[in-house]
């Protein structure tokens, strides 16, 4: 534990250190302006980061709020003779709103859609800039004085010091902000949105605040550009800084604060190596022999395909060689950018710091910090009384695609404490009816009601919110966080530190809290030998069994299996059969989908049978399994004989 706060946090303190007494040895302006850039970009590409890396976006956006930032700043200062830290504080704001603003509906779209939509916004925003010449002076350009701080004019010395003040500040408070519940939603809605709603988190909302959080960051460096420039024009943040910017993440590496500040030092130093053919060239030969050296490891170690690996060094050679044959670098600026991009995003799609972070973790062997002792059970799942009453009621469901009717008209009554077992063959409704229950569908007709209460209808978030917790039948785990942090990113009850709070990192006390709990949930699964594994990495039986204790998470009072056991080899079904029954030991309401009849008759109360979208028997199990009606849907005729011999049979586990 201690080797690791030094490693980890005493690399920070050092670094900052370090960048605190560079001015008392660095005379040269032209040197301090450098670094006070370089200080500025950091938060820049950190409030990046936070759409880029975690929420998997590709942000065009985040150059035009730099400016709108700047220019905020910039006419307060002019106009309104604001001080800097009241300018900072307007801009940030500023860039909050307009950046949710976009990011409703940006957020709606996906991949190059949200792209482009942002690259409108840049396009927009210097268009805007440029003609609202009453305010920003349009091309002929806003100049600015620094203003004087507590009565003190800073010197560029002093602006540095500011500059990396607010880094630090910024650094910290994300650095709070991503290890938190904040972070692991940030993270869980990139791998599975659908997943993130279900648990009760809300895709949207966190991807509307994670976008502007990353804006008014935007926002903050903005200010700080503008004074540390003091002179602004429109053209200065179009679409060449957006590709620098996205190269500086990308290169830097996504998802790490150490990243960003990479990613920042090259943005910062980038134009200057193209302004001196000496200094390109041997930038240019350092990537050349890193894609190179990455190149070969990855071909030895098979971790790169050959075009990944050969990609990257075509590229970099290229640049080498036009280093060396080019006249003037500058000429050929943006070819330069989109080369070097491309190789890092083919051959170092981690960026430096995610190989620099692996190999460190294998020269060290950091051990993760000791987890906390799991939580009491009763206290994470609290047992509760199971009366027998009608828990959720549907009336005359219906669901159509089209022409197509889905679900038809079912009617049932699921009672507190039971197992209720959904069954019919392929296409009989089964799978839509739940989905329409926990919110993933609207339905097209009929009531729904939990404890005599409407249930939200056509949202997996609010569905959640009221009670519905579910698993699904394609698995839909959070494939990059491990199997704590899955449970951790669904629990309910536990998160109750406000946003400023967590900021300032008063909210850890609350994370030891929610690991215990979490513990408590795998260990019930019986997976609390694994619970720092990657989710991606545990058997398909354990992920199964993974995502029922995240479900489990949001304490529900009715738990949808949609076919748990389906792909099961039989020691994991008879162990997901004994970890269903200790969930209804608890008093947990649950409605089963299974085509293992074998666990249908020996879990469920009460089991209804669908086919074509209709309700067309309900009972005991023994008694479903040799309706008439049941045995046509399955055998597609009324067969004579024993009726132990037909499909609804029991069949061997897992078979």
């Amino acid at each position: 534990m201690l080797k690791r706060l030094l490693l980890v946090r005493g690399s920070e303190l050092v670094m900052f250190a370090l960048l605190a007494i560079i001015p008392l040895f660095v005379q040269s302006g032209y040197a301090l302006g450098l670094l006070t850039l370089l200080a500025i970009y950091g938060i820049l590409l950190i409030g990046l980061d936070v759409t880029v890396g975690y929420l998997g976006q590709v942000n065009l956006a985040q150059a035009a709020f730099l400016g709108i930032g700047a220019y905020a700043a910039g006419i307060g200062v002019t106009r309104y003779g604001i001080g800097i830290f009241t300018a900072v504080l307007v801009a940030a704001a500023i860039c909050t709103l307009l950046g949710a603003l976009l990011a409703l509906p940006a957020l709606r779209l996906d991949g190059p859609q949200f792209a482009l939509a942002t690259l409108s916004f840049t396009a927009l925003t210097t268009i805007v800039l440029n003609e609202l010449e009453p305010l920003t002076m349009g091309a002929q350009g806003l100049s600015l004085s620094r203003p004087p701080l507590l009565g003190r004019t800073l010197t560029s010395r002093d602006f540095y010091w500011l500059c990396m003040g607010f880094l630090a500040l910024v650094w910290m408070g994300m650095r709070n902000l991503l290890s938190s519940q904040w972070g692991r939603a940030f993270e869980a809605l990139r791998d599975s949105p659908i997943a993130t709603d279900a648990m009760g988190v809300g895709a949207y909302r966190h991807k509307v605040a994670g976008f502007a959080l990353g804006s008014a960051l935007g926002g903050v460096a903005g200010a700080l550009y503008a004074f540390n420039f003091q002179y602004l024009q429109p053209h200065a943040f179009v679409y060449e800084l957006t590709v620098i910017l996205l190269l500086g993440v990308v290169l830097g590496g996504r998802k790490s604060l150490w990243g960003a500040f990479v990613g920042a030092s090259l943005v910062a130093l980038l134009p200057n190596l193209l302004s001196s053919k000496t200094l390109f060239q041997a930038f240019s030969a350092a990537g050349f022999a890193m894609a190179l050296f990455a190149g070969v490891r990855g071909l030895s170690q098979k971790s790169l395909k050959p075009f990944q690996a050969i990609s990257p060094i075509v590229a970099t050679a290229t640049l080498l060689v036009g280093s060396m044959v080019v006249k003037n670098t500058e000429d050929w600026r943006k070819a330069i950018f989109a080369l070097m991009l491309f190789s890092v995003v083919v051959g170092l799609p981690e960026g430096l710091m995610g190989f620099a972070t692996g190999f460190l973790a294998r020269l060290f062997r950091v051990d993760p910090p000791p987890l906390p002792p799991p939580a009491p059970l009763d206290e994470v799942l609290p047992s509760r009384p199971a009366d027998g009453e009608v828990l959720l009621e549907i009336r005359d469901l219906k669901r159509w695609f089209g022409g197509v009717k889905a679900v038809d008209g079912v009617t049932l009554r699921v009672r507190s404490g039971h197992i209720h077992g959904l069954i019919g063959p392929n296409g009989s409704g089964k799978s839509t009816v739940v989905n329409v229950v926990s919110g993933l569908y609207t339905p097209t007709e009929g009531t729904m009601l939990l404890r005599g209460e409407p249930l939200p209808i056509g949202s997996l978030f609010r569905a959640a919110r009221a009670g519905v917790a579910r698993t699904f039948q394609n698995l839909q785990l959070f494939t990059g966080m491990t199997a704590l942090e899955n449970v951790m990113v669904a629990l309910r009850g536990v998160y109750r530190v406000p946003l400023p709070l967590v900021l300032l990192g008063f909210g850890r006390g609350e994370e030891r809290r929610a690991q215990a709990e979490a513990l408590a949930l795998l260990a019930f699964v019986g997976l609390e030998g694994q619970a720092r594994a990657p989710a991606k990495d545990l058997t398909y039986g354990a992920q199964r069994f993974l995502e029922m204790a995240r479900a489990l998470a949001r304490r529900p009072e009715v738990l949808i299996l949609d076919e748990p056991a389906a792909g099961l080899a039989h020691p994991d079904v008879v162990k997901q059969v004994e970890i269903i029954r200790r969930i209804r030991q608890r008093g947990i309401t649950v409605v089963l989908i299974e085509h293992h009849m074998d666990v249908v008759t020996e879990l469920c109360d009460v089991v209804t049978a669908l086919d074509g979208g209709k309700m067309i028997a309900e009972g005991t199990p023994a008694e479903v399994k040799r309706h008439p009606k049941v045995i046509e849907a399955y055998l597609g005729s009324e067969a004579p004989g024993d009726a132990d011999t037909h499909p609804l049979a029991p069949e061997p586990a897992g078979g």
